[in-house]
């Protein structure tokens, strides 16, 4: 990559590799912990999601709001609410733009927020619009997070409070209570509940383990791949909401230049900016957008950038593609298993380059200075 590093990501000699990653370990240990969270928050939270959704009005809308990988998480609900709701739709929104610019909302509109600490501005702020609407509200957030200034009707606890500012497992758990309230929401909706998920917290979370066998394999790509100008994540579909939150993770723990969207997206004008310096992780599980990614692939191999496949299916494609292969699972829950050997991924670029994955760059003095301008 052109330019020298600043000192605080160089990258560290091999033998003091082994001692940063001890010495920075939570987002990997939460990474780890994602089985496990998925069974827990479903336990922990499902009778209070079956009661939630008992006080749903038919004719209302359902609002999904967060930021950051919350809002990821809140993408993710409209995929779970579309396929096991009953065919109630529901819409993720920004939780900056739901608190400052709509929709207007009326009293049978349901709004669910979402927040990892409980404690963001406009999430917050979401909430409190909600309710002084009349909404049906709950929110889901980490356990203990402190109680917010308006009480909605529900509060749904995912995870214990993360350590690391790079959050992985408390999106399990929300995605995880999302689905339960989709399932609750199916029963209450359709008759013939066709829709309703499977044992979620038997079946998913043995997927989720098989996932993580793939560390050595996300470990050694990522000594591969650490010095690419740019990388580019595409999926289609629940997928390309992975992409989104595998970007994020590696701008927050490694700095690198990256950057997820859905495939279409990127084959309208981003493709454009792509060189041969650059790595594509093309994410293409069972989904009917695996064609399009199939598309994306040989074009990449055109332009001669490195590209990492990951999928429950090796590509058809040639030319000396890295592959992931992660167990199959009923959509969309591809966004939980191809997503893990990602954050791991990220997890070892970031240690390759002698970042703190966990820190947010605090621990650099000028982005100590900037968090002060702006209360997140």
């Amino acid at each position: 990559m052109g330019g020298a590093r600043p000192e605080s990501t160089r990258p560290c000699n091999t033998a003091g590799l082994a001692c940063l990653a001890d010495e920075r370990r939570a987002q990997h240990d939460a990474i780890h912990a994602q089985p496990q969270a998925f069974r827990d928050a479903i336990r922990n939270s499902g009778a209070t999601a079956e009661a939630f959704a008992a006080g749903i009005a038919p004719a209302g809308r359902t609002f999904l709001v967060g930021t950051g990988t919350s809002l990821h998480a809140a993408m993710v609900g409209e995929h779970l609410f579309r396929l096991y709701g009953g065919g109630r739709l529901a819409l993720a929104v920004p939780a900056f733009d739901f608190a400052l610019y709509g929709p207007d909302l009326r009293p049978s509109d349901t709004v669910v927020v979402l927040s990892h600490r409980g404690t963001k501005r406009y999430s917050l702020e979401s909430l409190g619009r909600a309710a002084a609407a009349g909404c049906h509200t709950a929110l889901v957030c980490g356990e203990g997070a402190p109680a917010p200034p308006v009480a909605p009707d529900a509060v749904l606890p995912t995870v214990p409070q993360e350590a690391s500012s790079a959050h992985t497992v408390s999106y399990t758990g929300s995605i995880a209570i999302l689905s339960a309230m989709a399932a609750a929401v199916g029963r209450r909706f359709s008759e013939d509940r066709l829709g309703t998920p499977g044992p979620l917290d038997a079946e998913i979370p043995e997927r989720l383990e098989q996932s993580l066998l793939l560390e050595p394999m996300a470990e050694a790509l990522a000594r591969r791949h650490a010095d690419h100008r740019r990388i580019w994540i595409a999926g289609a579909g629940p997928d390309a909401v992975t992409a989104l939150e595998v970007a994020l993770k590696i701008k927050e723990t490694s700095y690198l230049q990256a950057e997820g969207m859905a495939v279409e997206a990127m084959l309208h004008g981003p493709l454009q900016c792509a060189e041969s310096e650059d790595l594509f992780v093309l994410i293409a599980t069972a989904t009917p957008g695996a064609e399009r990614l199939r598309s994306l692939d040989y074009m990449v191999q055109e332009i001669g950038a490195a590209r990492l496949w990951v999928g429950d299916a090796a590509p058809t494609s040639e030319g000396g593609a890295s592959t992931l292969v992660v167990p199959a699972v009923p959509a969309p829950f591809s966004c939980l298993t191809g997503l893990i050997p990602l954050q791991l991924l990220a997890y070892h670029l970031a240690v390759l380059r002698g970042t703190n994955p966990d820190g947010f760059r605090l621990d650099d003095p000028r982005f100590a200075r900037v968090a002060r301008h702006a209360r997140l």
